[in-house]
């Protein structure tokens, strides 16, 4: 018999075959986090149950043991055993079990794949020939629903499944990540969403985002095998019979469908004619014994003994009292107070998905104990649930939580100047000011500084969140340093690290120090830290989170008494200082208020909401998620800004209306259809005259709503940002009213407004929406011609004219028709444009200076599409604030280009000269609207903090999570903030302008550090040697440089920004490293890619450590490096382009021998040796041609063998990815490890590239 485990990041899988490959015995074991231990577990018991035979003789004795998983190659090499990847495991086993399978989809813990299989006719058998899998997000794997499953309190093995199977319209719930699926969860459990159909929209998100993220538009030939431990679940196969329109019998679920890379793993080594015999548990035990670890500490932490149980006041006589409740994600609070803020009664009870369950137990419960001594006079509600709660029980204050916080702090303690706050699902910073608020911050998309995040973590590692945590984090003696990540990222740290045998101990007290690291970096960024520090919600019961809180602040951290009530009590002190007539207040035995939750669609306007009605006896219904606010005024009366001008729906009348015919005066009875997406928001008056002036009729797309995005999300088959994906539901849209051209230009670059930027380009998705979408939707199949012309509007109206002519052409019109249609575009373009400047400069006009003001920065395509705005200009409306489209204002962009003269970006030019503009007018805030996954604002969103200089500004993150409130709590809360600034007299902290990027006259005694690409950077370093500047090239990058980078970073950049800022942090912080004696290289670039904001971003974070002494060395590839070079010396241009090319050609080489190498390592010796040479000859200004003969000569004399052909793989990407081997993972090494033989492009092909670009 042969033993197969199949080691995964959650659980163990074990099977036991007998000669005859069938299945005698099978285990399956979570690890909780414990590998190794459960390996040895389970071999112990097995192996004292049956028989082990190292020589492969004896009858019913285990012969051999194959290892596959995540896990499995540890125990492999610890044990001495065969390793089989589980790719090959997996679809090994299928081919034997069901050969006429050819796809396979397999879920696990962490891990998703797509396997496609075929048959070879050479073997007979099957064979692997293609596979996907998820990359570092969970959120198409089975942690994503154990996590989701342990907030619902619902049991994932069987009650999950059984539960979805209820469902009849599951709701839609983001499944791109696990941080938005619970955003949408906890707006569906207040809205009242019934919990089996949460669930469903749970199974169905993870398998849109499988289609979406791993099938990736593949055929998916049935019938399809679904495999790992998801296929248990009932609501995960309907969903993707569902989702993939799969037929019965299309699906199949193998009977050991969760240990088929167990199985699989014993088919191949058989296969391979190999044993792997098991020769005993010793090599394990001792290795479990002997390990020895390797990590980063932190010191120990140190608590104080404060209390975290609260007695309440007792009630003798009869009183007023005043009734908080705070719905949150996690938890439901409910207080009674009296008129001095005692608190009488208290309930913190669960929401488990059932808000209003929780608010009717715990109003009861507290009523038990007060209700026959108490008048409630004011009921409040705070939290996201604050609305519908409001309704249900009769409150008469609906209050913001980041408000009702900083209430009950500044009654707690008047000179409180901060709160921490971290609950379950939200985290805030509240800063205040003479107990009002004047600033503010919540977490936006990313649970890593949340409750959640310590539960999930606490989960994983089998201890109880409650009792355990924080006496083991106490205990820890040396907590290892986490960092600050994602929760994904998190439990990956966490498995290496258990792996490696960290104490259980040191990992919590860790976690505790990574929640303070996360909230602070991510929650309250660069924000003032008072010194009267309160730490507020229910993490603050967490001892250990609070020490470590003290360990990073190094100040005194204080908890208030009923530090997880506060939001409560705020609420209940609001609800008494705004109420003036009699409560609305329904009582505290509201059990017998029955109730009913359906979901109905709102068809009365473009957004089709669906909206969750709530049905209680005798009384008019409640309706909640609509978009547009309608229901919400027939509730809540009146709102504040009827007389406000609707800004943005006057900027969409200019857009559509500027020419103003609908149909061709000569028509071609033909239809182009022009989708909204991209640059139709700001340019589609020229497209419309244009296509019309020609003779065709112009077909839009519809409004943005539910179903153009659900379409959209669904068929990307990209990781982009929301308005990409969304186009894609467009571009279906527009191609269902049978039009018989799709018009998508590629738009590359925007006009040019000011003469000093040398490119004004849109961002790279815009510029490839055609061919993005045309990977995806076969265009043609719907009867229409893709018309996709490239258009640079920067080059002129020359370059335009072309393109447009060109394309009337092809349409079969004449050139001078297409000219004469060209003037009335450009003439209908001007006219909007004039309509916007003209109406923004009324409304400028008009504002008073107490009136309130918010500009939306964005782009067109994602501010002024209400279905992707969540509708919020009209909802700042509702709160008596005009919302003025950014291109409204009169803006100069030539002031940016002073301080900003690589920002190539035409929005990115524009939202900065915006955040001068607003910086200078105290009428005037913004509020960013930003997508998650928006590249260029990973820099511009910084820029733009710099330069509104203190002033608070809002920021909205959008995705297609499709909940509202989060956003109304953060508008309300930043209006609260702005009112109280303006009466506590706050002042703007003064614009702080960098030193500009100057370069360094040679001669003078600094070194210039290069950070590390490749090994290019020690030839780079020589060239600047020789022309007699001090030169040193940074060492390869490693994880201190990751670590220095992520804590540095917002985390959006991309890696090669985050790596290069840690390789340059860890030479800053190294002893004695002299800033007056130091320099950096950065070049720079003209875009689109992120790549030329990096030395700009480098520079804004030096100033900010302090080391403003420290010059950057740019070396400027927009104008062809001409004036960088001249500074660096004459003769730099030419040693360092010979530099690079010879190291191109080492490498090259190098590649080309080391595969075949007879002596490992010698081929890495002489690449070193001739590196170093290289370095040396060109330091001396000398002649690289000779050492490139002894080049030749030296790798020539390597002793080779070439009698076994190795397959030739290309490594493409992105440079710096590609160049930086601790970047890629030492792939080119990997590859080489397996067999393979490298190819990959020189660093002299892409100077050539970009050089090109640049000359046209």
């Amino acid at each position: 018999m042969h033993l197969g485990i199949d080691i995964g990041s959650v659980s163990l899988k074990a099977v036991l075959l007998d000669d005859q490959k069938r299945v005698v015995e099978k285990h399956y074991v979570r690890t909780h986090g414990q590998p190794m231990e459960t390996a040895l577990a389970v071999l112990r018991d097995m192996t004292s149950r049956v028989p082990v035979d190292e020589t492969g003789a004896k009858p019913g004795a285990i012969h051999g043991l194959a290892c596959t998983g995540t896990g499995g190659k540890l125990l492999a090499k610890v044990m001495g055993l065969e390793f089989v990847n589980e790719l090959v495991a997996q679809s090994r086993a299928t081919g034997v079990l069901h050969p006429h399978v050819r796809t396979i989809i397999e879920i696990g813990g962490e891990d998703s794949k797509l396997i496609l299989i075929e048959h070879n006719p050479k073997t007979n058998r099957t064979r692997l020939r293609d596979f996907a899998m998820n990359a570092i997000c969970a959120a198409g794997t089975g942690s994503f629903l154990d996590q989701q499953a342990a907030r619902l309190g619902i049991a994932i093995e069987n009650e999950f499944g059984e539960l979805a199977l209820k469902s009849k319209k599951p709701p839609r719930i983001a499944g791109r990540c696990s941080v938005f699926a619970k955003s949408d969860m906890i707006h569906l459990q207040q809205e009242g969403t019934p919990v089996h159909d949460i669930i469903a929209g749970l199974c169905y998100a993870l398998v849109r985002n499988y289609r979406s993220n791993i099938a990736k538009g593949k055929e998916l030939e049935k019938p399809i095998s679904f495999q790992g431990g998801v296929a248990a679940n009932k609501g995960i196969v309907r969903a993707f019979e569902d989702v993939l329109e799969l037929q019965p019998g299309e699906l199949l679920i193998p009977e050991h469908y969760a240990w088929m890379g167990a199985i699989g793993a014993v088919l191949a080594l058989l296969d391979a004619g190999h044993r792997s015999p098991l020769k005993g548990l010793k090599p394990l035990e001792e290795y479990l014994h002997a390990r020895h670890v390797v990590a980063e500490r932190h010191r120990p932490l140190v608590a104080d003994n404060y209390p975290i149980v609260y007695e309440t006041q007792p009630v003798a006589a009869k009183i007023d009292a005043y009734v908080g409740v705070d719905v949150g994600s996690i938890s439901t609070n409910v207080v009674v107070i009296d008129k001095e803020n005692r608190v009488l009664a208290r309930r913190y009870l669960m929401t488990a998905g059932r808000p209003l369950e929780a608010v009717t137990r715990g109003l009861y419960e507290v009523g038990q104990e007060v209700g026959d001594k108490v008048i409630v006079r004011a009921v409040g509600t705070t939290g996201s649930g604050r609305y519908l709660t409001a309704d249900f029980i009769g409150a008469d204050v609906a209050k913001n939580e980041i408000t009702t916080h900083a209430t009950a702090a500044a009654e707690v303690n008047p000179h409180v100047d901060t709160i921490f706050e971290i609950g379950g699902q939200d985290s805030k910073y509240v800063s205040l000011e003479n107990g009002a608020i004047v600033d503010f911050n919540m977490n936006k998309v990313c649970a890593a500084g949340t409750g959640s995040f310590l539960e999930e973590q606490a989960e994983k590692l089998g201890i109880s969140i409650i009792e355990q945590f924080g006496q083991l984090a106490l205990g820890a003696q040396s907590p290892v340093q986490l960092g600050e990540r994602c929760t994904v990222f998190m439990e990956s740290d966490l498995n290496r690290h258990q792996q490696q045998g960290v104490e259980k101990d040191n990992l919590v007290g860790g976690l505790s120090y990574s929640i303070v690291y996360n909230y602070l970096n991510k929650v309250v960024e660069d924000r003032k830290i008072g010194d009267v520090i309160f730490f507020q919600g229910g993490v603050a019961a967490n001892r250990a989170v609070k020490a470590a809180f003290e360990a990073v602040v190094g100040r005194k951290i204080i908890v208030p008494p009923h530090h997880d009530m506060m939001g409560a009590i705020g609420s209940a002190m609001i609800a008494r200082a705004e109420t003036t007539g009699p409560s609305q207040f329904k009582g505290f035995d509201l059990r017998h208020r029955k109730y009913e939750l359906t979901v109905v669609e709102c068809k009365d306007c473009a957004n089709q909401c669906e909206l969750r009605r709530v049905d209680v006896q005798g009384e008019q219904p409640l309706y909640y998620g609509s978009r547009c606010g309608k229901y919400d005024e027939e509730k809540r009366g009146a709102k504040k800004g009827t007389d406000l001008p609707r800004l943005f729906r006057e900027r969409r009348a200019a857009l559509f209306h500027s020419y103003p015919k609908d149909k061709p005066d000569r028509p071609t009875g033909e239809r182009v259809g022009i989708p909204q997406i991209g640059t139709f928001f700001e340019l589609f008056p020229m497209y419309k005259a244009f296509f019309t002036e020609l003779g065709f009729e112009v077909v839009t797309s519809r409004d943005t709503n539910r179903t153009v995005i659900h379409s959209g999300t669904e068929h990307s088959t990209a990781e982009a940002c929301f308005p990409i994906k969304v186009a894609y539901g467009h571009v279906l849209d527009v191609l269902e009213k049978r039009v018989d051209y799709l018009f998508m230009p590629s738009v590359i670059n925007m006009p040019h407004a000011c003469s000093e930027f040398v490119h004004s380009y849109t961002c790279p998705y815009v510029q490839s929406l055609p061919y993005l979408i045309r990977a995806a939707i076969d265009v043609e199949a719907h009867g229409a011609k893709v018309l996709a012309p490239i258009i640079h509007l920067e080059w002129g109206e020359r370059d335009v004219d072309r393109a447009f002519v060109k394309l009337a052409r092809r349409l079969g019109a004449s050139r001078q028709r297409a000219i004469e249609a060209l003037r009335v575009a450009r003439e209908a373009q001007r006219q909007f444009y004039a309509a916007l400047d003209r109406r923004g400069r009324e409304a400028l006009e008009g504002l008073s200076d107490s009136s309130q003001a918010m500009v939306i920065i964005s782009r067109p395509y994602n501010g002024c599409d209400s279905g992707l705005n969540l509708n919020l200009p009209d909802k700042l409306r509702d709160l008596g604030v005009l919302a003025i489209p950014m291109d409204f204002l009169p803006l100069r962009l030539d002031e940016v280009a002073n301080d900003y003269p690589h920002m190539y970006w035409k929005y990115g030019q524009k939202i900065l000269a915006a955040a001068k503009l607003i910086a200078q007018n105290p009428r005037l805030h913004a509020l960013y609207i930003t997508n998650f996954g928006c590249g260029p604002d990973s820099f511009i969103s910084k820029f733009f903090q710099k330069e509104l200089g203190g002033k608070p500004y809002l920021t909205i993150e959008i995705d297609e999570h499709s909940a509202d409130v989060g956003a109304i709590t953060r508008c309300e809360a930043f209006l609260d903030s702005v009112r109280n600034a303006r009466k506590v007299g706050r002042r703007e902290r003064p614009v702080v302008k960098d030193r500009p990027l100057r370069p360094i006259v040679r001669g003078r005694k600094r070194t210039v550090y290069v950070p590390y690409m490749d090994d290019h950077g020690s030839l780079l370093a020589a060239a600047m040697r020789a022309n007699g500047m001090d030169a040193e090239a940074l060492p390869l990058s490693d994880e201190k440089s990751l670590e220095l980078g992520r804590k540095h970073t917002s985390g959006r950049e991309c890696y090669p920004c985050i790596i290069t800022t840690g390789d340059i942090l860890k030479k800053v912080f190294e002893q004695g490293f002299n800033p007056s004696a130091s320099a950096f290289f950065m070049p720079s670039a003209f875009g689109p890619c992120r790549f030329g904001q990096y030395n700009q971003f480098h520079r804004m974070l030096l100033d900010d450590l302090g080391f403003h002494d420290v010059p950057m060395v740019v070396l400027d590839q927009t104008k062809g490096y001409d004036e960088s070079v001249r500074n660096l010396g004459p003769r730099f241009r030419k040693l360092a382009w010979n530099g690079i090319v010879f190291t191109d050609l080492l490498q090259k080489l190098a590649r080309q021998t080391r595969p075949y190498e007879v002596n490992k390592g010698e081929t890495d010796r002489v690449y070193e040796e001739l590196l170093r040479r290289a370095a040396q000859v060109v330091q001396a200004n000398g002649d690289l041609r000779r050492l490139a003969f002894d080049a030749r000569e030296a790798f020539d004399s390597i002793p080779v063998d070439r009698s076994a052909p190795k397959p030739r793989i290309g490594v493409v990407g992105e440079i710096f990815v590609r160049c930086n081997q601790f970047t890629n993972n030492f792939v080119v090494r990997r590859i080489e490890k397996l067999g393979g033989e490298v190819a990959s492009a020189t660093v002299q092909e892409w100077l050539d590239y970009t050089g090109h670009c640049r000359r046209k």
